[in-house]
């Protein structure tokens, strides 16, 4: 490792350090502009020049294109390096204008640090500034062209980095213009990014706008809980409502970035329909009343009917830490009766990965690294979206990418696609796994057999898939195929797409317990008489949702524990208000097995727009926050469970009696997490077959999770929620043409559950002779559980 002198301090760094990055590692602040640590370095700001004395290279150079390198003596403070910082910080002044006071970047504004930084405090300029007309770039990011610095920055966070191709760099000279050649939305799904990465206020969030002072923000770290990747975020709110939300740094799994998902969908928190009070039986009442009131019914069957007779359903929302106080709630009464997700395919996903996956387990920044990537029925821009982007990464950096799937799966990158229908997945996993391809026709061989090779040749390999259509029996499959391809000396890694930020954590305390499925016999046949919801619907949730409505409806009690206004919510017996992740502590652990914890950023409460009727401050007092009755899930459970509510003692707990979770007691926010090194055994039996194709004249559809809609708490964001489309089917094109369906086309679709209206899209990727649809929230649309199969029946609308 180099190690060089920089004002007269020594530092030794990694191999491939530039020398701004030198100097930030000894608190020596260099100005710069163009230089992002996850961008690189393009030395076009010219702002982070630096007298280089003695080494290899000497003279004024930009200290972010020269990488450090032994014997070298470097000088920020030489009077040339000074002189020539100070003039060009002057040079990208000229046309800013100078309106701080008004600018939402005001108090984390780079330009406003590196001006003083660099030395620059007299404007001499008075001539005529350069002005330029803002584009309306859709609801998320908001343009100031008149402040800009021609940095580069956005066009290199959204082509490069993020792979967009409807933003980029127009003009020349003094008339450099960053936008779109036409107004209108941003087509990336990581288009927020370029708001983190401006350093001025030119791009600012555009549903953050004139709320609130960055320096009056309330800000902690949290874990983004819109998928199961474990992203770092950093929510701010103001007022009791959650206003906006920037990326977090975590170099293993998100890095530097985020998806508009979550970069965006925080609202959900302050939605105005979300249950803030207790209630029992349809009653507004206190919270010791219906936490009492919840003790005595369930106790009341359990001594009628047995410890069976209550069954519990956890969730990938919930916190570890109050999942896992769910079970002991269980084991309390002496049931068996314990499921942690109301789908029973992602369910046995997770199960059979955290059971399967041991050493194989690779994180995004491993995935950033490799050199091939295959992706078995996973759909990343719709099941994580930021799995997309370390793929990109990879691809930069010469990997190969190929997807199976029976769904043109679009990437932000080049990769090769091979159709194939989702029941055939965990056969061509097992196949390659054992290095035979017999199972297939010669035409399917002829496009298979390269893989093989592919993974043969390849030193970093690894196999990603997707919980929705792979299911237990997949995941096995992918978990298998990579050991047997491994070899001594490289292994293949895995990589799983599960249901929510926490399904891996449901996981490990699920074990071999029963399946959904199961437990919707049980209440069928009345050996389940009660069920608690800890932040899950499962009259929406199920693979089967009709199924599970009809089976539901013979429960004698319904326990419903959530923040959001689910039909679980509205339909509980007794219903008991907890808080959103943002609002407490807690931890989640990520798909790869990773722990991380979350810390509060506002306490819960009606925000101050709402019980202020517009106005500002409130008319009215009360001795309570309104809508402050929601408490942590934890420390619900914990008083249900007449325990302490404290909760490092529970961490402590779970880390002495369980040695899977040992390392939650030196769990800490802001770090990258701690690995869990566990296996758990198998779930007991495998998928139930779902409905499918009879053989007919109906056509077979896919249910398939979308980008936009089909996640719950997106859906209950405002501003993501205004983005939905509306409901639509996919064919390929040669399925329409004998439909005599042409794209764009209304369309009417017929499926059990009933008909519904829907625009038809083509594309020749996918699988010829499926539908595919997208599950879509308060659509006609909403139950077709991603993953799940049905006959249907598409016909064209005519117009009378």
């Amino acid at each position: 490792m180099p190690k060089l002198t920089i004002d007269n301090l020594e530092v030794t760094v990694p191999e491939g350090t530039n020398v701004l990055e030198a100097a930030r590692i000894l608190d020596i602040v260099i100005p710069h502009f163009c230089y992002h640590e996850a961008l690189g370095a393009v030395g076009s700001c010219r702002l982070c020049a630096m007298m280089f004395l003695e080494g290899p290279v000497k003279g004024v150079q930009m200290s972010c294109m020269i990488k450090a390198q032994d014997g070298m003596v470097v000088s920020s403070t030489d009077p040339t390096a000074v002189e020539l910082r100070e003039h060009v910080i002057e040079w990208a002044m000229t046309n800013h204008p100078h309106d701080c006071p008004v600018c939402d970047e005001g108090g984390e504004c780079q330009l406003q640090e590196m001006t003083v930084a660099g030395g620059h405090g007299n404007r001499r300029y008075r001539g005529k500034k350069a002005t330029f007309t803002n584009q309306d770039l859709g609801p998320f990011v908001q343009q100031e062209m008149n402040r800009c610095i021609t940095c580069y920055r956005c066009v290199r966070t959204y082509r490069d980095y993020c792979g967009g191709t409807d933003y980029g760099v127009l003009g020349s000279r003094n008339r450099i213009f960053y936008g779109r050649f036409q107004e209108g939305k941003l087509e990336s799904p990581f288009s927020g990014n370029i708001i983190d990465a401006c350093p001025t206020g030119v791009l600012t969030s555009k549903p953050f706008r004139y709320k609130t002072r960055l320096w009056d923000l309330q800000e902690a770290p949290s874990i983004c809980p819109h998928c199961s990747l474990g992203c770092a975020i950093v929510p701010g709110g103001r007022y009791r409502e959650v206003q906006r939300v920037r990326a977090g740094i975590n170099r293993e799994t998100n890095g530097f970035f985020i998806c508009d998902r979550g970069r965006f969908g925080y609202d959900h928190v302050n939605h105005p329909e979300r249950p803030r009070e207790p209630r029992i039986d349809g009653q507004q009442a206190t919270l010791e009343a219906a936490l009492a009131a919840a003790r005595e019914r369930l106790a009341a069957l359990v001594e009628a009917h047995g410890p069976d007779s209550v069954a519990f359903l956890g969730s990938s929302r919930a916190s570890l830490e109050a999942n896992a106080l769910l079970r002991d709630w269980a084991s309390a009464y002496g049931s068996t009766q314990l499921v942690y997700e109301a789908h029973q395919g992602r369910d046995y996903a997770a199960r059979t990965l955290a059971a399967q996956v041991g050493g194989h387990a690779r994180s995004l920044g491993d995935l950033r690294q490799s050199d091939l990537i295959l992706l078995f029925g996973a759909d990343p821009l719709a099941e994580g979206p930021m799995l997309a982007l370390a793929i990109r990464q990879a691809v930069r950096d010469g990997a190969k990418v190929v997807t199976i799937d029976p769904r043109p799966v679009v990437l932000p990158c080049a990769a090769r696609h091979l159709p194939l229908m989702p029941g055939r997945l965990p056969v061509l996993l097992a196949a390659l796994g054992q290095g035979d391809l017999s199972a297939f026709d010669a035409e399917e061989r002829a496009l298979f057999a390269p893989l093989l090779d592919q993974i043969k040749a390849a030193r970093r390999p690894v196999l990603v898939g997707g919980a929705d259509l792979l299911g237990g029996k997949g995941v096995a499959a992918l978990c298998s195929a990579a050991s047997a391809l491994s070899t001594t000396e490289r292994a293949v890694g895995v990589m799983a797409l599960l249901g929510g930020p926490n399904s891996y954590g449901g996981a490990l305390l699920a074990g071999d317990g029963p399946g959904f499925d199961t437990l919707l016999d049980a209440i069928q046949e009345r050996t389940v008489r009660a069920l608690v919801c800890l932040e899950s619907d499962p009259f929406c949730e199920a693979m089967d949702p009709a199924r599970a409505q009809a089976a539901l409806g013979h429960l004698e009690m319904l326990v419903c524990i959530d923040a959001t206004p689910s039909l679980a919510a509205q339909r509980a017996d007794i219903f008991l208000p907890v808080r959103a992740n943002v609002e407490m502590a807690g931890s989640y652990i990520n798909n790869e097995g990773r722990l991380q914890e979350f810390l509060p950023v506002i306490a819960p409460g009606l925000p101050i727009k709402e019980t202020g009727a517009g106005n500002h401050p409130p008319r009215e007092f009360f001795q309570t926050t309104p809508g402050s009755a929601p408490v942590a899930d934890w420390w619900l459970l914990a008083k249900l469970l007449e325990r302490a509510a404290d909760l490092a003692a529970l961490r402590r707990t779970m880390a002495k009696y369980d040695e899977r979770f040992s390392m939650l007691s030196v769990l800490a926010a802001e770090t990258s997490g701690l690995r869990l090194p566990v296996k758990v055994v198998l779930p007991p039996v495998a998928d139930r077959e779902l409905p499918h194709a009879d053989g007919s004249d109906n056509q077979v559809l896919l249910a398939t999770t979308g980008p936009l809609g089909s996640h719950w708490l997106a859906h209950l964001s405002s501003p993501l929620a205004a983005t939905e489309p509306r409901p639509y089917v996919c064919l390929h094109p040669e399925s329409a043409a004998a439909l005599g369906l042409a794209p764009g086309d209304r369309a009417r679709l017929t499926t059990r559950f009933g008909h519904c209206h829907v625009e038809v899209r083509l594309s020749a990727q996918m699988v010829n002779g499926l539908v595919l649809a997208p599950q879509l929230w308060d659509t006609a649309l909403e139950g077709l559980a991603p993953g799940s199969m049905h006959d249907c029946r598409l016909e064209k609308e005519t117009k009378a």
